[in-house]
């Protein structure tokens, strides 16, 4: 059901503007954006009361007399899991030391660093009468709790606006404002079922590290690959291939719908392998070291994973030399595109789109390389699927704080990766990872000149 329009009091001409843009949208009967809806929620708080503005954002958004406001203090579901789970397995037991280290890199300056910092405990866990949602990884508990997955001490570690998630309204420090959407029109029920639901999971990149790789964590135990998996829909259909590819098409996957909240006798949560806040509200001065992750077990995991896809799908010769462009059309893109592309194809290099693809094609593309040069976003994380002793170049700005997260993964995997750090053209003040950036082609010249005078290293 849809709501006209509505005019708005207290508000800015600005947020006026988008309220109503976001109420367009939702009588034309299309669904808001994540980041839409946390921005609607962002105008709203900023001009009203609290109790006002979700007011307001009730008769837009969420209509009916089941929809209400509850202010709690955030609980991790590590605690909940270990309070009341009725299994819990431990895949990693937290706390462990580590240094992940930024691969080598040429050109501008950047940011790279080395992360240094404790990890966190990874689990699977089978809690009973829970409840998940559409769009998020946060989890309500059999007596009304809402637990997230963060962990003792991580909230406060890194700038968040948790409202990004669509069940919170607001949070403030550790207390979160929760929306509990109680309406039965908009609930599924369910004996037994794993949850992959999260709040990234259009991106590729966060897919494959974080609920893609939760699958993989998950289907090692044979009780919880036997079951049902939640998805989000409409999320891109190479997500769900993914999950296909080792399953196999008749396993049952629900694709839960927006606004959706599924209740599960047996809910089973599988915690992310590091701190994954959503959503940051700049990565201008983070302190990366947040998000310390025990790569060595992560890179088996997915070698395991590599292997056992090589072994069973039909084989398709890849093999070459290949450009992983991005849309230039999106953020984070390089202003010089064509020149680079030249140049790319002078030394034999095929410009692909990973989008464009199926997850198995993309497989076989990455899988079987010999060498890759790969901007910067989602498609490096696809690099994860190349052999060891791949060879692969990653185009970036210098805003890379976060690089050792996935410089570490690819070394632990035998991937061989250098950056080439391009110089900033258009720079974004609040998110400098989303600027856009030029290629020194000169520079590229020579470096693609001496990284194809040897093939995939042994």
């Amino acid at each position: 059901m849809t709501t006209a329009p509505q005019s708005m009091d207290g508000l800015s001409e600005e947020q006026t503007e988008a309220f109503r843009k976001a109420q367009e949208t939702i009588h034309n009967g299309r669904s808001l954006t994540l980041l839409q809806a946390m921005a609607v929620k962002r105008a709203l708080k900023q001009a009203l009361p609290p109790e006002s503005a979700f007011r307001h954002y009730k008769q837009a958004f969420a209509p009916g007399p089941d929809v209400h406001l509850h202010r709690r203090a955030a609980v991790s579901q590590l605690t909940a899991a270990e309070a009341g789970a009725l299994v819990m397995h431990v895949v990693h037991p937290g706390g462990e030391t580590v240094e992940m280290h930024p691969s080598p890199a040429i050109g501008q300056p950047s940011e790279m660093q080395t992360i240094r910092g404790q990890t966190r405990r990874v689990f699977v866990a089978c809690l009973p009468d829970a409840t998940a949602f559409a769009r998020s990884s946060t989890v309500r508990l059999a007596d009304g709790t809402f637990a997230f997955d963060i962990q003792p001490g991580e909230l406060g570690k890194l700038p968040v606006d948790l409202s990004f998630d669509p069940v919170v309204f607001d949070h403030e420090g550790d207390k979160v404002t929760i929306i509990d959407d109680q309406r039965e029109t908009r609930q599924l029920h369910l004996p037994e079922a794993l949850s992959l639901l999260g709040m990234d999971t259009v991106s590729f990149g966060h897919w494959m590290c974080e609920e893609f790789l939760k699958f993989l964590t998950a289907r090692r135990y044979p009780e919880v690959a036997r079951l049902p998996i939640l998805i989000d829909a409409n999320m891109p259909r190479q997500h769900r291939e993914s999950l296909v590819a080792f399953t196999g098409e008749a396993h049952p996957i629900i694709a839960v719908p927006r606004f959706m909240r599924v209740k599960v006798d047996r809910l089973w949560i599988v915690s992310n392998w590091f701190y994954s806040p959503k959503i940051l509200t700049t990565d201008r001065g983070v302190d990366a070291n947040a998000l310390a992750t025990p790569m060595v077990p992560v890179a088996e995991i997915y070698r395991e994973a590599w292997e056992m896809l090589d072994a069973t799908l039909p084989s398709r010769p890849s093999a070459g030399n290949f450009f992983i462009a991005r849309d230039p059309n999106r953020h984070r893109s390089i202003t010089n595109l064509d020149e680079v592309e030249n140049i790319l194809r002078h030394h034999g290099f095929e410009t692909v789109r990973p989008e464009t693809m199926s997850f198995v094609e993309q497989f076989h593309l990455y899988n079987g390389a010999t060498h890759l040069v790969v901007q910067t976003g989602s498609a490096e994380t696809g690099c994860i699927m190349c052999k060891p002793g791949t060879r692969t170049c990653l185009l970036s700005h210098p805003a890379m704080p976060f690089r050792a997260i996935w410089s570490q993964a690819l070394r632990d995997l035998g991937i061989e990766a250098t950056a080439l750090v391009g110089s900033f053209d258009r720079i974004n003040n609040v998110y400098a990872d989303k600027s856009d950036y030029r290629v020194d082609p000169d520079l590229l010249d020579s470096f693609l000149t001496e990284m194809l005078r040897n093939g995939r290293q042994a």
